[in-house]
């Protein structure tokens, strides 16, 4: 099988998207009837593209931010009209079988089967919640796209769910193919945590929020949960600061909590597989996710996990987490002050959270892709109409 990858993705800080593109592709290189060719908008190359510096990207992504939404949209509509010319000429060539989209919305390739991941539906259900230009550009070209997807990846069956109902597509036209810890969240030594944090000067004990600092997060929340509960223990948040300050950075100060938080910003993964290990706690009050990596990622870490009980994240944790409403910081206070209380608890937790990790792999999730593609790509064969193969 020939596969054409949008590989833009790949190359951003490691968040989500980013891991998911690097990680489904890390393992389908592995295998010997399987050849990749990276698109990196402008040329297609063998191999996977080299993921920047995250501080030299974040600071470019940040610039960029600062021309007016309108401009910064219509800039970036020529751009994807520019590269959907290219993919059509990559698709044209027959080097390919199958295309697949990693971005928010499907190209218009005419002569391959496209494939796309849908991450969540944030940007229909939750816009508040990102930067305009984003919704803009997501306005502007998702429901022209989407047509030309021949098949959707879902990566949670919650999320399957919720685009069958919301997008409204046929049920055999959407697949739910869920995701993984990578190999290198382990269980870290003590002397190997106790080194990483005495080198940043972080604190020996501490509560751990992992993810950009976006509103999606629901920081404020998990920041007036940290103001009732009665720990004094302080709390990190490792992330890229993102596009989230203002809420959560004018909470932070109303309630004084500035002494207990710490903003790592974007860490290497060796120093978050040791803090994910050091943690007391990790807690993930997201309003909504589409998977929710973080949460499996500690427990991979044997960290115990507090997360809201929404969206996809009980379908994720099953019975390894500590389950809080995202509008409840009563609850969530609570949850706290019973996880550092109770060192049994605490075990329990972190015992079902490597159990629980354990039934996920890259691996798995590879081999499960590679047979939706295989299958997209029969159907398609069997039909030999091209442009009749795409979506109602």
């Amino acid at each position: 099988m020939r596969i054409l990858v949008n590989a833009l993705p790949f190359v951003g800080v490691l968040t989500g998207i980013q891991r998911y593109a690097r990680c489904l592709y890390r393992e389908t290189e592995k295998l010997s009837d399987v050849s990749v060719g990276y698109f990196n908008g402008i040329s297609c190359h063998p191999s996977m593209p080299e993921q920047r510096d995250a501080q030299v990207w974040a600071k470019k992504t940040e610039r960029l931010w600062q021309i007016p939404p309108t401009v910064f949209t219509e800039l970036r509509i020529l751009h994807w009209l520019a590269l959907e010319q290219r993919l059509n000429m990559l698709a044209h060539s027959k080097r390919f079988d199958l295309y697949h989209e990693t971005t928010s919305f499907p190209a218009a390739v005419k002569r391959l089967p496209v494939v796309h991941t849908i991450y969540d539906l944030s940007l229909l259900k939750h816009r508040e919640k990102h930067p305009r230009e984003r919704v803009m550009l997501f306005d502007f070209f998702f429901k022209r796209r989407l047509p030309y997807a021949t098949h959707i990846l879902a990566i949670s069956e919650f999320m399957r769910q919720e685009i069958l109902e919301d997008l409204r597509l046929p049920a055999d036209r959407v697949t739910a193919v869920p995701l993984a810890p990578e190999a290198v969240f382990h269980q870290r030594p003590a002397e190997q945590i106790a080194q990483v944090l005495a080198r940043a000067g972080w604190p020996s004990e501490y509560l751990l929020f992992v993810g950009t600092l976006e509103p999606r997060k629901n920081l404020p929340l998990l920041l007036q949960a940290l103001a009732r509960s009665k720990t004094r223990v302080p709390l990190i948040l490792a992330g890229w600061q993102g596009w989230g300050g203002p809420d959560w950075g004018s909470e932070l100060k109303r309630l004084n909590l500035q002494e207990r938080v710490v903003c790592t910003g974007y860490v290497d993964e060796e120093t978050l597989a040791c803090l994910y290990s050091g943690a007391a706690a990790v807690v993930y009050p997201s309003w909504y996710e589409g998977f929710g990596l973080p949460v499996l990622e500690a427990m991979a870490c044997g960290c115990p996990v507090i997360c809201s009980n929404t969206s996809s994240l009980p379908e994720v944790a099953g019975d390894a987490a500590i389950f809080v409403g995202p509008e409840d910081a009563e609850g969530l206070a609570h949850a706290l002050d019973t996880v550092l209380d109770d060192s049994a608890l605490r075990q329990s937790l972190a015992q079902r959270g490597l159990m629980r990790a354990a039934e996920f792999s890259w691996e798995n999730t590879a081999s499960r892709t590679l047979e939706v593609f295989a299958n997209v790509l029969e159907s398609w064969t069997a039909r030999k109409v091209f442009p009749k193969g795409r979506l109602p």
